[in-house]
């Protein structure tokens, strides 16, 4: 037999002690964070003693002998598995929200004809150029709550003889940003339009015979009887106000909110008005409408039930292909509508992220309650309806408005970047169910991608996620699995943590969060060969060294690019437009057919990954 030497053993045993010491040090990482956090509220603290702890263990880590395997030098895994088709991601899910409220309207997109500022028939250039840099594809309009109390009639005519009228938001709108104003805002973007009916206080007359002034085509049409061909009077309207031909709506929300600002409703007596409204409307085109019916106040699983089983109750087929899904996520853990877009804490932080997370099961109840599960029995005639997230971001209180009069707008951080890109990859995840979302707002709001103030205009971090995500649109979604050591969420244990709009619709406590999440798309073009992988790391401090491997596949060559910054309260304002920019990811040729790349702290990046 043959005996090791003292040295030998020695060796092999400070290896071992080594290795020990290295797993400790990421065991006490993992779980020292309660820790901390009663030692000292000082992030940043917090923050130069995590990074000096993350330096001592990567030193610990080079020192190890040879007997530690390259596997115990990353943190995490992602593998990819082509084979895996999850469907394609749908490019309306990167759609846009705005609403007469506050600045968004008056100032963030219409500045009028005659104003200094930039424009173009009176709306905002930099708007312009703003939606088509992230190629937006449908911008919805009028509302929100505004909806169920506008008037389309209002908004037609002489600008300047359109009737002031009192707004839902406790403001006067002057009507001067009316339909025709949206539809020429939309086709110099390049987008499609999405109307939001009025259902509270207008008849259902008014819903067809708006799809009637929109979508009448031009000139004389036929009678299909034996009275002679004529135009339409609604038609001629439309063109007398300024737009011969039609303006070709096809994406129609029946009410909104209809549970709360929308007529304060339940869901069999909404299902009765969303019958009578969509029982008949005039139909120009082969391809049928896309109506939207009121969905459920963030994960308020009771309403969808209840309103599918009231809808079908009528053996007639339904004229149904969305139901609107609307979740925000509150800068409070335990109040809605509130915190601070620019002070908080870690907890704060972490609390908000994990909470946005929970979108995933928003998604995924409201799916199974509209009874689109495999095996799940239907109702007859009943078709597979798609979800529709038309109201999604962070709402933070009071404090960071850019003025009294812009109501609601609110300061968006890296924070709110990490925040957007959980949630279109939470999207893609899920690319079968979710066919179109908007973000609410686009500008001078609630998770806006531009903030405008006269001459003054910014991006938000959440502009370059928007971009960065630009190749996910239209590619097929593939499983990804995700390995890395979950991050505790310090403010789990609330009681009745805040969900949706309101105290309604109100989520169990989540008390952690993914310690690394994301999504995988194989683009339509490119024989398969293009991958795109978006990840988020929202851990405040840590970089996260990964392993990423395809399945059936090797890597042959990745790019990227990162949008990260040195602290999570970073954000960019009218005197520093450029504090949170993305820069491009350093990525290490391939070895053995992966790639290992370190995701920085509080950072989102995209991958794109060339397939041998």
């Amino acid at each position: 037999m043959q005996y090791l030497t003292y040295f030998q053993v020695s060796v092999v045993f400070a290896s071992l002690l080594t290795l020990a010491h290295f797993a400790y040090r990421l065991y006490a990482q993992f779980f020292r964070r309660r820790t901390f956090t009663q030692m000292t509220e000082n992030s940043t603290s917090r923050r130069k003693f995590l990074q000096a702890s993350a330096l001592a263990a990567s030193a610990l880590a080079l020192r190890s002998s040879s007997l530690l395997s390259q596997s115990s030098q990353v943190d995490a895994h992602i593998e990819v598995i082509p084979e895996e088709p999850i469907g394609t991601i749908s490019p309306e899910i990167y759609s846009h929200f705005i609403e007469q409220l506050g600045g968004v309207i008056y100032d963030g997109v219409w500045v009028g004809e005659n104003s200094k500022i930039p424009n173009q028939g009176g709306i905002r250039t930099s708007f312009i150029e703003m939606m088509r840099a992230v190629q937006a594809p449908v911008l919805r309009w009028p509302g929100g709550c505004f909806a169920d109390s506008y008037d389309w009639h209002d908004g037609l005519g002489v600008r300047e003889k359109r009737p002031a009228r009192a707004g839902f938001w406790d403001q006067q709108d002057s009507n001067h940003y009316g339909l025709h104003e949206f539809m020429r805002t939309c086709r110099l973007i390049g987008c499609k339009s999405y109307l939001a009916a009025n259902v509270r206080t207008q008849p259902a007359r008014d819903f067809y015979q708006e799809i009637e002034y929109c979508n009448a085509p031009a000139g004389d049409l036929p009678s299909n009887s034996a009275a002679p061909p004529q135009a339409d009077a609604l038609a001629t309207l439309r063109a007398a106000n300024g737009d011969r031909e039609p303006f070709n709506v096809d994406l129609w929300g029946v009410g909104n909110e209809s549970w709360g600002c929308g007529g304060n409703m339940t869901p069999e007596e909404y299902a009765a008005a969303y019958r009578r409204y969509t029982t008949w409307v005039p139909s120009y085109s082969k391809d049928p409408l896309r109506f939207v019916a009121v969905g459920p106040n963030g994960d308020d699983v009771d309403w969808t039930t209840r309103l599918f089983k009231a809808l079908y109750e009528n053996p007639e087929r339904r004229h149904l292909w969305g139901l609107s899904v609307h979740y925000y996520t509150s800068g409070s853990a335990a109040r809605f509508a509130d915190g601070d877009a620019l002070k908080f804490n870690d907890d704060d932080h972490y609390d908000l992220l994990t909470r946005g997370s929970l979108m995933e099961k928003v998604v995924t109840d409201h799916w199974a309650a509209m009874g689109n599960v495999k095996g799940q029995p239907k109702s007859p005639g009943q078709p597979d309806v798609k979800l529709v997230v038309d109201e999604w971001g962070a709402w933070y209180g009071k404090g960071t408005e850019l003025a009294p009069e812009y109501n609601l707008s609110q300061q968006s951080t890296m924070r709110d970047a990490l925040l957007t890109g959980i949630t279109f990859d939470i999207f893609h995840r899920h690319a079968d169910k979710v066919a179109v979302a908007a973000v609410a707002q686009s500008v001078n709001c609630i998770h806006s991608l531009m903030l405008a103030q006269g001459d003054k205009v910014t991006l938000t971090p959440t502009f370059h996620v928007f971009k960065m995500y630009l190749p996910h649109r239209g590619a097929k979604a593939v499983r990804a699995e995700f390995t890395a050591p979950a991050i505790p969420n310090p403010l789990g244990n609330t009681p009745i943590q805040v969900g949706g709009n309101s105290y309604i619709g109100a989520l169990p406590p989540v008390k952690s969060l993914a310690g690394l999440s994301g999504s995988a798309s194989i683009s339509a073009n490119g024989n398969g060969k293009q991958l795109t992988l978006s990840v988020v790391n929202p851990h405040l401090s840590r970089p996260v060294t990964t392993e990423i491997a395809i399945r059936g596949a090797s890597i042959s060559a990745a790019s990227g690019t990162v949008l990260a910054s040195h602290d999570v309260h970073d954000h960019n304002d009218f005197v520093r437009p450029d504090a949170v920019k993305p820069a491009a990811a350093a990525v290490a040729s391939p070895s053995g057919g992966k790639i290992h790349y370190t995701f920085p702290p509080a950072s989102v990046t995209t991958l794109t990954i060339t397939l041998a």
